[in-house]
This record gives C-alpha cells, sequence and structure tokens, in this order.
C-alpha cells in the first residue's frame, strides 16, 4: 500500500511477482486525516483487493503499509494502535512512503530519492543509514511539492482579484475547478474542504497544463523547480554518486515538468544521475513486502513485476 497526501494505492502479488489486483482511495497522510479515517481507508482497499482476486486474508503473507507523514516510529505506532483487534495487525509493517518510492527506483537498493508530490523531501539510505533534508509539512515546509506549486497558482489568482486586474486562462479555469465565479469564494472553497491541502495541490495540473503557453505559469513552475533544487544543494555532500537520484511523485509524472526540471538538473549537477521509476510506490511497497518476507527479488521476478503492472496500471489512473 503507498498511501500519499491526495491518493492511496494498493496492489496485490504472489511470490514470483505476478501482480493480480490494484485498487485505489483518497489521502492517507496522518497529518491531514485521523487513524480512525486512516484504519478505514486501509481496510477498505484490502477488502477490495480480496474481492478481487479471491484471496482469504488468511493466506496473506505481508501487508506493507508504506504511508505519508508516518515516517517515526510515534507516527507509526499510531497506525498500528488502530489495527491492535484487527488480524491485519499480526500481518503489518509500516513505514513512511520514502522507502516505497526508493524501492520503486532502486528495486530495494540503497539510493537517493528526491519526492516532489504533495509534500517535498529528499530522502537517502545507505548501509542502514538514513538522511533527509525537507519533508517538514505544509504549515513549516513542502517548498518544491505540489501543494507548494497550487498554493503558489491560487495566491496569483487573490492577487490579481487584489490589483483589480483581469485573470489569465489558466486563473479563471482554477475558479471553473473549485466551482466558483469569483476570486474571493475560493477562501470558503478551501478552507472549508475536508482536506484542504489536497484542495490546493489539484490545482497544480490547471499550472502545469499552461506551463508552455503561460509566462505566469512557466515563474510559478520555475519557483517550485528552483525549490527543488535547493533539496539537492541542501542534501549534495551527503548523496552518493554512484548511485542515481530517483526522481518519484505526482509532478514528475508529468512530462514537461519532468523533462524541464531534468535539464536543470543535470546543468547544476553535472556528476549526479537522475531517474524515473517505470513502476509506481504502491509496486515498491510489493517489492518491500517481498524483501520483508523474504524473497529474492530476481530478474525473473522483476521482469514478471514490470508486465503485470502494465496490466494494472490503467485501473488506477
Amino acid at each position: 500500500i503507498d498511501g500519499g497526501g491526495t491518493k492511496t494505492i494498493a496492489v496485490i502479488g504472489n511470490e514470483s511477482g505476478r501482480l493480480l489486483a490494484a485498487a485505489k482511495g483518497s489521502s492517507s497522510n496522518l497529518t491531514a486525516i485521523s487513524t480512525e479515517q486512516l484504519y478505514t481507508l486501509i481496510n477498505n482497499l484490502i477488502d477490495q483487493l480480496l474481492m478481487k482476486t479471491g484471496v482469504a486474508l488468511s493466506d496473506v503473507e505481508t501487508i506493507f503499509a508504506a504511508m505519508a507523514g508516518a515516517d517515526r516510529q510515534a507516527e507509526q505506532q499510531k497506525i498500528y494502535d488502530a489495527f491492535l483487534q484487527s488480524p491485519v495487525l499480526a500481518k503489518l509493517k509500516v513505514q513512511s512512503d520514502i522507502h516505497a518510492a526508493l524501492a520503486a527506483g532502486t528495486w530495494g537498493r540503497e539510493g537517493t530519492l528526491l519526492i516532489a508530490g504533495t509534500g517535498a523531501i529528499i530522502f537517502g539510505y545507505e548501509q542502514q543509514n538514513t538522511f533527509r533534508v525537507g519533508g517538514w509539512g505544509y504549515l513549516l515546509g513542502d517548498e518544491g511539492s505540489g501543494y507548494h506549486l497550487g498554493k503558489l497558482a491560487i495566491r496569483s489568482v487573490l492577487k490579481a482579484h487584489d490589483d483589480k486586474m483581469p485573470l489569465k486562462l489558466f486563473q479563471k479555469e482554477i475558479l471553473t475547478h473549485f466551482n466558483v465565479l469569483s476570486p474571493d469564494q475560493l477562501i470558503t472553497k478551501v478552507y472549508s474542504s475536508t482536506n484542504p491541502v489536497a484542495a490546493v495541490s489539484s490545482v497544480s495540473r490547471i499550472v502545469l497544463d499552461a506551463f508552455e503557453e503561460d509566462t505566469l505559469a512557466k515563474a510559478i513552475v520555475y519557483t517550485v523547480q528552483e525549490a527543488l533544487l535547493e533539496l539537492i544543494e541542501s542534501a549534495y555532500s551527503r548523496i552518493d554518486r554512484t548511485k542515481p537520484v530517483v526522481l518519484h511523485g505526482g509532478l514528475f509524472s508529468n512530462n514537461k515538468f519532468y523533462e524541464e526540471f531534468k535539464v536543470r538538473f543535470s546543468t547544476q549537477f553535472p556528476d549526479l544521475l537522475a531517474l524515473k521509476p517505470t513502476i509506481s510506490g504502491a509496486v515498491g511497497a510489493y517489492l518491500l513486502a517481498l524483501h520483508e518476507s523474504v524473497i529474492e527479488v530476481s530478474d525473473p521476478v522483476k521482469q514478471m513485476i514490470q508486465q503485470t503492472w502494465r496490466l494494472l496500471e490503467g485501473e488506477i489512473t
């Protein structure tokens, strides 16, 4: 299970790398929802996967939940505590979604990960030692994230309203996205949302669509990319140059954002290699479940994972 700030994806597979089913749910970030909501969400996803495959819970060996907001032991314990009365608990392993994203790019090996999703963080793992830069959450940080991009875009709408300037096309599309007629109505929509972080982040797609044609949209995107490059600069001395920097998250899934960022990355850090995973964070969590069950991820297993993931990917996009 790969739980993010915007959506949660789950897959189920066997010991030979064959992925059997996928399911999709809403945000599962512990900083944005309660443990009770998270418990319900995880159970629903598990039920969907078992129903789709006809597999019994008793036949499931490991459930690896890689959850946003669960990178510290206290947060992980909250999730375990929520399942104290559930048969899921004996099979459950909880870690941060960061580990699943890194596994998706390295097949479980060590390396460095740059996430630009709802949040933004650099994470490195080598010989059981970790480092992290950023990832301080939407109130204190997350510059370079989808939330940052969405916030800057919404702010541009509000500033245009304050300055009595006409709205650009992408700014009008933001109003349509929130189903409001004027910028001042955005305040109520965003602040009354059950998940304001996801609501703000959802605007990023509109800005990215306007990226090539609109100078303001381009300036907003560049500001977000600059924040990501600053994260790399802060982590630079700790990054292993012999291993790639894995680029992960919703912003990098946008080809225009990814290509533009990769050019800037290569120019600023010519001794580093950046790559984008060919499998999702949920499949990364499945890889970690295999490792947890001491199952070797051999080349045939990798090939089977890639083949079956291509068949399932359309179900959850």
